[in-house]
């Protein structure tokens, strides 16, 4: 961690060097301006070359969240803190850079069933066998993001960029997992910019995860522990956690490897700004090499748009957005031995590979806001509101037995704001609403053909209470307070605070508990 943390503060200091000295604009807050104005709505970093100026933000942040009403990989009980600085930067007329640095520590207590970090992202998941086991988690996150465009004419720029993201999270109580995450995005891109009014951008993007995961044991050694492996839709096999040779080791980090290659276009044009990326995706668990088995091996296809119409009238401005996901993904378990030569190590022989899972996700945000009277630090007032709507479709089959199973959810959420400006000051009141519900079937089971015996397991426990936490119907609400004090045309601190609620609207059958409550205080500076 010494390491990093020195990193972390080299590149923080790198980031405040090049803003020294440069003319800031006007102050304005930095979030108001980043989701108003089309120069940041491109992820190509070539984009960068039409943003003249600088500006920065800095914030230290501490949330608690409470309540039963939470996921399988969430906490009913924890807190998280962070800090994180973002920079825009042009140093000359060709020239522009964006760099964002970060840290947060998260701990929740009662945790357990999920063991890789971020479970809807893999192909398969590892699961603790009982409840009986939860304890605290604690997960530290570094990342770092840098971008840097050049401007070789009024028409053509070229950019860079590289976003990684480390983090550790280990569970402090027997069956102790840790795990290991590695996120890297690298991007690299043109635009042509034949008019104000017009840019067409293409840019290559590359990202690589990396996960890698081990458990352990540190309490009493002769107590029997159990994992589940779940291939899909909650249904998998039963393993000890012990030595080397299962899915989940005790004496070697596994790892959980994805990558990504794809192309990015961008089209500006006007009030509109459009992104549409396709990403080619393969990975695998467990270690290539002669003596250790790759257990699963997956590959498939990722296509993303996002687009956002924006309108001025007078200093009032409407901002129209659309964002649209669609992965389709397989996975094929190995099947192997392992062998032993006479006078040999122990090598991995592959006899064959079976399909066994077939996945689709999609998704889809339609989101409207409204900022009123814009000429100052923040508008007047704004309002808007969002609405969530996602589907999930798997096809598992464990022959001779197979699982269908679909979700469907959709949400929405609306805000309100507003802001009193007196003298420097800029007090800000703001209210918010929620609902959330989803329905569909979480298994249909059945079979090619019959046999005597199996040692398969439909884990109905986790699958229950995931299944009801994404279709339950939800409502909540919140109070969010904010004080900015400016104190130059660039330098304005402030405080915010936030309250949000929400409950079931019915008593649950499989959940915890119904209600959820998140407090959050964020102290930060624009400049």
């Amino acid at each position: 961690m010494r390491l990093r943390n020195i990193l972390a503060s080299i590149c923080f200091l790198a980031i405040a060097l090049q803003a020294y000295g440069q003319e800031a604009e006007e102050c304005r807050d930095f979030r108001f301006r980043t989701g108003t104005d089309p120069v940041f709505f491109l992820s190509n970093p070539a984009a960068l070359a039409a943003f003249q100026g600088h500006i920065s933000m800095a914030e230290l942040e501490f949330r608690k969240d409470n309540g039963a009403l939470c996921s399988l990989s969430e906490s009913p009980d924890s807190y998280k803190g962070g800090a994180v600085t973002e920079s825009y930067i042009s140093i000359s007329d060709r020239i522009s850079f964006h760099g964002k640095l970060g840290w947060s520590y998260f701990s929740g207590d009662g945790m357990g069933a999920q063991i890789l970090m971020d479970p809807a992202f893999n192909p398969v998941n590892f699961l603790e066998s009982t409840d009986a086991t939860v304890g605290r988690r604690n997960k530290e996150t570094y990342s770092l993001m840098g971008a840097f465009s050049y401007k070789f004419s009024d028409s053509w720029a070229a950019g860079c960029s590289i976003d990684y993201v480390s983090s550790d999270q280990t569970k402090i109580k027997d069956p102790r997992f840790s795990s290991i995450w590695m996120d890297m995005t690298v991007k690299a891109g043109a635009s042509f910019r034949p008019s104000e009014r017009l840019l067409l951008g293409l840019a290559a993007v590359y990202r690589s995860t990396l996960e890698q995961v081990r458990g352990g044991i540190y309490g009493t050694t002769d107590k029997q522990y159990f994992t589940y492996t779940d291939k899909g839709a909650f249904y998998g096999t039963l393993s000890e956690l012990q030595g080397d040779l299962s899915y989940l080791s005790v004496s070697n980090y596994r790892p959980m490897k994805n990558d990504f290659y794809g192309l990015s276009l961008q089209l500006a044009a006007g009030k509109f700004s459009n992104e549409l990326e396709a990403l080619y995706r393969s990975g695998y668990w467990g270690k290539k090499s002669s003596s250790t088995a790759t257990f699963f091996e997956f590959s498939g296809i990722r296509a993303a748009y996002h687009g956002k119409f924006l309108s001025r009238q007078g200093e009032n401005i409407h901002r129209i957005s659309a964002d649209a996901f669609y992965e389709l993904l397989g996975n094929n378990e190995n099947v192997f031995k392992y062998v032993t030569p006479v006078g040999q190590n122990t090598r991995v022989e592959y006899t064959s590979s079976n399909r066994i899972l077939d996945s689709q996700q999609a998704s889809l945000d339609l989101g409207y806001a409204y900022f009123k009277d814009t000429g100052g630090f923040l508008p007047a007032f704004s309002a808007g509101a969002d609405v969530h709507g996602s589907a999930s479709l798997k096809n598992v089959v464990l022959y001779p037995y197979y699982r269908n199973a679909n979700l469907f959810t959709v949400s929405a959420d609306a805000f309100a704001r507003k802001n009193f400006f007196t003298g420097k000051s800029v007090f800000s009141l703001g209210l918010t609403a929620l609902f959330r519900m989803g329905f569909g079937d979480p298994r249909q089971d059945g079979s090619y053909a019959t046999t005597s015996g199996s040692n398969l397991i439909s884990f109905d426990t986790y699958l229950n209470r995931q299944f009801e936490f994404d279709t339950a119907p939800t409502a909540g609400a919140g109070l969010e307070f904010a004080y900015t004090y400016v104190i130059s045309e660039h330098i304005a601190p402030y405080i915010k605070l936030s309250d949000s609620f929400s409950s079931l609207l019915s008593e649950p059958q499989y959940l915890g508990g119904r209600i959820r409550n998140v407090a959050l205080i964020t102290l930060g500076c624009n400049f």
